[in-house]
């Protein structure tokens, strides 16, 4: 038989062991933070639409087809019932519409060029056209 006392943890190590915890949460709430800004950054333009269209027809969608069987709205019930739904805020939308500033800006850029174009062709037209008397 082994005589030795159970050796006591220092404070030390204490505050290791609990360093190395709090670093492997930490790192598992980055990689799932990471996956649902990859997420979103991969649908912003369907979650940004299914958002607009819910704030601007809050109705449901199911009102189109009042015609359905019972059974079909017991499994609507059923399935809204376990899937969660989280509210969007706003803040949520715009970082959503931060996210797609430069789509929008590449989807703009071709005509803000051809409009300063033309306006410095008229300009420079101007300039050196003849002056009119009167």
């Amino acid at each position: 038989m082994n005589d030795q006392p159970m050796k006591r943890r220092t404070p030390l190590e204490i505050l290791q062991a609990e360093k190395a915890s709090l670093e492997n949460a930490c790192r598992i709430q980055e990689q799932k933070l990471n996956e649902s800004f990859s997420y979103l950054q991969e649908n912003a333009g369907s979650v940004l639409l299914s958002g607009l269209s819910s704030l601007l027809f809050p109705g449901n969608k199911s009102s189109k087809g009042k015609t359905n069987n019972t059974t079909s709205s017991a499994e609507a019930k059923a399935h809204a019932s376990t899937t969660p739904t989280i509210p969007i805020g706003l803040s949520d939308y715009l970082s959503i519409a931060k996210g797609l500033i430069p789509v929008a800006w590449e989807i703009a850029q071709p005509f803000i060029m051809s409009w300063g174009i033309k306006k410095a062709k008229r300009m420079l037209a101007r300039l050196f056209a003849p002056k009119k008397k009167v």
